[in-house]
């Protein structure tokens, strides 16, 4: 989403951020006398297991990949799933995962050994290193310690783990949320020198890149072609090499690839559209005696240490509306409302004079969770926008953190499939999607969140095929190429006023963001947008708001005796 005009940024500011904690004390000495053949014991089963399967270590090392990402290396990604709970295995970007039935094996020839000592995510960490290193891939030291997570939920593979289509920007932004580089992202990719891949996770690609029969035209020609041959439109079975050729050997060809645009995924080729990615690409394609081996390494060390558990810690907790994005930042840390996403937000001031007239009445008794919920409500309420209940009794959060913002926020560049994802790792439908994107027919966004669609749509100096030609040429007069301080209205000529007129504009391919266009590409939230595009829509719209907005506001809250009352919104007690 985009910036809003004052009022419409309460309803962004509502929605709150995901935030991890992080304990990094780990040993390579940790099991020295409680468990000291621990890393014998699993290379030895870990070898045999490849012996016989070498295609499982791929998988092995992108469950560790997996792990690490949702909630930290925790071993969460082993969990089954229970009547009344959907683990992250089932996840739709852990479906595809093998390798679970290994660990099992391994876990219990430690257990043999030191019943009830190692943690599975310890053993997931070692299991990793051993199988890349049976491929003739590098040793890396795990410094181990980890303990096992508890809590497992499916919805947050999807807000955590970044799916194949992800562009340069939205993959630095995902891996700068788990403190990872861009140098980081560009050698874990590496690890796509081992394994395979499902033609469905390319399929767009080949297919259907732009919603008009295209392919993507970063893809080598002859690359795409012999794809086709290998995977029809609709094929969910086939599997590809991800390095044709080298697939079962861990090296750098997987570099040379991507420098001959034939990377699988746009996650690959995405490498090739950075400055510092792109070199690092080159240079381990072209150099004999390449560094890869060895920063790839250094990186797993890294990412091993993802929001470990440690000691005698359990689960981690997960904020939602907790008021966090109104934190202030501080010398050691910036908070959400300082990062990129946040930046254009407004009307903090409007929340925190609303916090010290129901101070004076209520001293310490209301969060400024619950005050910014309701400000919300009221602030559409004013401009002629539907009521709705709100529920109160959130506690406040006393984290927040620049980069959860980055990692959960969905860019006004998203596409109908990465909506749906981020909308469903908060628990919210394709309905609610289509709903909340109407909050759009207020307010106004800053030229260069859409400069893209109208200027250099595919790298090519072109505009957005999907957008209407006379609205592109309106926003061109409106917005030179390099602005970043004009604003423009969303919802042109009914920019203050609450109504249906947004689905109006998406209808006529004249929404401004990419997010907007989007709705048009899913049967849902197409038949939702013809349907509310004029004003006999309007009742249905306004209820369907109100609905979608009562069940954002209970994203994730803190209650009872979590988190705290806050006497000034922007700073913790």
């Amino acid at each position: 989403m985009a910036s809003l005009t004052k009022l419409f940024s309460l309803t962004l500011l509502f929605l709150g951020i995901i935030a991890l904690s992080n304990a990094q004390s780990l040993s390579l000495k940790y099991y020295s006398k409680t468990c000291p053949n621990v890393e014998y014991i699993v290379k030895k089963e870990t070898n045999k297991i490849i012996a016989v399967a070498p295609t499982l270590a791929a998988p092995l090392l992108r469950m560790h990949f997996h792990d690490c990402f949702v909630r930290g290396c925790d071993g969460s990604v082993l969990i089954n799933s229970t009547s009344n709970n959907q683990a992250e295995k089932d996840g739709f970007p852990n479906l595809s995962l093998r390798g679970y039935g290994s660990i099992d094996r391994v876990k219990t020839a430690v257990e043999k050994e030191c019943p009830g000592v190692v943690s599975c995510a310890d053993i997931l960490a070692l299991v990793a290193r051993d199988a890349t290193l049976a491929l003739h891939g590098p040793f890396w030291p795990v410094p181990l310690g980890r303990r096992d997570g508890r809590v497992s939920i499916a919805n947050e593979t999807l807000a955590n783990l970044p799916p194949p289509f992800f562009n340069i920007t939205q993959l630095k932004a995902n891996f700068a949320s788990k403190n990872l580089t861009a140098k980081d992202l560009v050698v874990l990719s590496g690890s796509h020198t081992i394994g395979t891949s499902h033609c469905s996770s390319f399929a767009n690609r080949l297919y259907n890149f732009t919603g008009q029969g295209d392919s993507d035209p970063s893809l080598d020609p002859n690359y795409a072609a012999r794809l086709r041959t290998r995977c029809s439109p609709t094929d969910q079975t086939t599997l590809v090499e991800m390095d044709p050729g080298s697939f079962k050997t861990f090296d750098e060809d997987y570099y040379t690839l991507v420098a001959k645009r034939r990377g699988l995924f746009t996650s690959d080729s995405a490498l090739l559209a950075d400055a510092e990615t792109r070199e690092y690409v080159l240079r381990q394609a072209k150099t004999k005696g390449s560094t890869f081996l060895e920063d790839f390494a250094e990186s797993m060390v890294k990412m091993g240490k993802i929001g470990v558990l440690t000691g005698s810690q359990g689960e981690v907790m997960m904020m939602g509306c907790d008021g966090s994005v109104l934190l202030n930042s501080t010398r050691g840390n910036t908070a959400e409302k300082d990062a990129f996403p946040n930046l254009s937000l407004r009307g903090f001031q409007v929340v925190e004079a609303a916090k010290a007239a129901v101070e004076k009445q209520c001293p310490r008794m209301v969060s400024c969770a619950d005050i910014l919920a309701l400000v919300a409500r009221d602030a559409v309420l004013q401009i002629k926008g539907p009521y709705w209940p709100v529920p109160l009794g959130r506690r406040d959060g006393i984290v927040s953190n620049a980069n959860e913002a980055l990692a959960n926020l969905p860019p006004p560049f998203f596409n109908i499939s990465q909506l749906i994802t981020s909308f469903a790792s908060k628990g919210l439908s394709v309905k609610d999607l289509v709903v909340l994107s109407g909050g759009h027919t207020i307010g106004v966004s800053f030229c260069s969140s859409f400069a893209t669609r109208i200027y250099n749509f595919t790298g090519r100096n072109d505009a957005d095929p999907t957008m209407d030609p006379a609205y592109v040429a309106a926003l061109r007069r409106a917005c030179p190429p390099a602005d970043v301080t004009t604003t423009v209205a969303m919802d042109p000529g009914s920019a203050r006023d609450f109504d249906v007129d947004y689905y109006s504009i998406v209808k006529q391919r004249r929404g401004l963001f990419q997010t907007d266009a989007a709705l048009l590409d899913h049967s849902a939230t197409n038949s939702y947008v013809q349907q509310h595009s004029t004003a006999a829509g309007s009742k249905s719209f306004f209820d369907d708001f109100a609905a979608s907005m009562v069940k954002m506001g209970r994203i994730g809250v803190l209650t009872g005796r979590a988190g705290q009352i806050r006497k000034i919104c922007s700073v913790v007690n």
